[in-house]
């Protein structure tokens, strides 16, 4: 369970991830120790998972967004774990939710062009094991993206 001095210490390392722990310490009313030892237990527990810069998907030439919504034909645990399986193996889906509702499944798929999604769609998102169907919503306008966590 996380306390507020915790809320803190994720508020600040979100706005800052590169943040020295002394300054962070700091700027959030501890001593080094404390928030050293606040820090290296919210890893521990899986709460701070890793440290990493993001990469935007459209200044890397990753410009169409699109969402795939795909159905699969059987729901046997075994069927489901290969779709998973298979599609963690695709680096074009870069996030894919189980949902419930009308489909299955929901993949963020970028790509550099409509030709190239047509290409990731051809060569690797049909061929996924176990698809019944896929409907396909392109991205028009990115309007919120972020990865802050409200702490």
């Amino acid at each position: 369970m996380i306390d507020e001095a915790d809320r803190r210490i994720l508020r600040e390392i979100q706005r800052s991830p590169e943040i020295p722990t002394r300054e962070l310490a700091e700027r959030v009313g501890l001593s080094h120790t404390p928030c050293w030892r606040r820090l290296q237990r919210m890893r521990d527990d899986g709460v701070i998972t890793e440290r990493r810069h993001v990469v935007d998907h459209d200044a890397a030439g990753f410009a169409v967004t699109v969402f795939c919504f795909v159905t699969l034909k059987e729901h046997r645990r075994e069927r489901l774990t290969e779709f998973e399986e298979a599609a963690l193996k695709v680096p074009e889906i870069i996030q894919c939710f189980s949902i419930s509702g009308e489909y299955d499944y929901i993949l963020q798929v970028i790509a550099r062009s409509v030709s190239d999604y047509e290409r990731t769609v051809k060569d690797a998102i049909v061929e996924l094991p176990n698809i019944a169907s896929i409907n396909t919503s392109f991205t028009l306008r990115k309007v919120k993206a972020s990865l802050d966590v409200p702490v």
